[in-house]
């Protein structure tokens, strides 16, 4: 058996294109999406690259985004009063915080005063907190973007030699969760990633192992799973003989690792040349939950504004 792709770069153009859709919606309706982010210049080149090329993703589906930038000197009053003020104003329907911050001011703090309903990143805790009790909530983009693939996986028919992309919803065929009577493992409990992928699979009725790269039967819990988030940020930390047959494989994953050249190359938590033939699916690093993360940011986004303007309008 050799594992179909988890293409994340064109299941990802495939949400901004439903993205597009419903912000074309709300501006024909009168309304606008926004998205405002706040950066604290650290003279970091990729911070800037990223926010430039979040500014031209955004311009490319009709979000509005305004980049708004501290002086590499902010205290974390400048940060706070930043966010404050951009959760009070109606305005703004979404914010994001570049991280990381400067030293001495924590982040934690900052993201507890993010609007939870505009909170796109899913980064407040009341979110997080929604997430276990099952409330209608804004989750964290890497989290909701597994999630998004392993339904999108689960959700399909899979003729040979065919692949379309289609954006699936989260049930099966009469309201059926799709991974009810699943095993699905997760490698890795972030706060951000792991955890909150582990309780949105509890919801879609899977049976949830949370583990870690600590746990001593790692292993023999990886082989149970019929689908195996790998997010523990240890490279080729999954291999063949942790794998079921068959399995789905989502490698959240991204490290850098030296090369014979004296370079440096991206790779995931998965060996992804070992267990590509034992694999049913598999996502690659790059090309697959990264994408995908980014897309989730602008769902979030749109989200939020059809929630906020949906409440404000008679």
């Amino acid at each position: 058996m050799s594992a179909r792709l988890i293409d994340g770069n064109a299941l990802a153009a495939s949400y901004r294109e439903q993205i597009k859709v419903r912000v074309d919606a709300l501006r024909a309706a009168g309304g606008a999406v926004r998205l405002d982010a706040v950066l604290v210049e650290s003279g970091d080149n990729a911070a800037r690259v990223y926010a430039e090329n979040q500014a031209k993703t955004c311009e490319k589906v009709g979000i509005e985004y305004r980049l708004h930038r501290l002086a590499a000197g902010a205290a974390f009053d400048d940060v706070a009063g930043r966010v404050l003020l951009l959760s009070a104003d109606d305005a703004c329907h979404a914010i994001m915080m570049h991280v990381p911050l400067p030293a001495g001011i924590d982040t934690y703090r900052v993201q507890r005063l993010i609007a939870a309903d505009k909170d796109v990143e899913g980064v407040n805790p009341a979110n997080i907190g929604n997430i276990v009790y099952g409330r209608s909530s804004l989750s964290p983009c890497t989290a909701l973007a597994v999630v998004k693939m392993i339904e999108w996986v689960h959700g399909q028919e899979h003729p040979e030699g065919e692949r379309v992309v289609t954006v699936q919803h989260s049930q099966g065929v009469g309201g059926t969760p799709l991974l009810r009577g699943k095993v699905a493992v997760v490698v890795g409990a972030g706060d951000v990633v792991g955890k909150p992928i582990a309780v949105l699979l509890m919801r879609h009725e899977a049976t949830v192992i949370s583990c870690n790269k600590w746990s001593p039967a790692l292993a023999d819990y990886a082989r149970s799973a019929d689908v195996l988030v790998a997010a523990a940020g240890v490279p080729g930390l999954i291999t063949a003989e942790m794998v079921k047959h068959g399995a789905t494989i989502i490698d959240v994953g991204v490290n850098r690792v030296p090369t014979a050249e004296g370079k440096t190359r991206t790779v995931g938590d998965v060996a992804f040349e070992q267990v590509a033939p034992v694999a049913g699916w598999i996502s690659p690093v790059p090309g697959g939950v990264g994408p995908m993360t980014v897309a989730m940011l602008l769902w979030n986004v749109v989200e939020s504004a059809e929630r906020r303007i949906s409440a404000i309008r008679p």
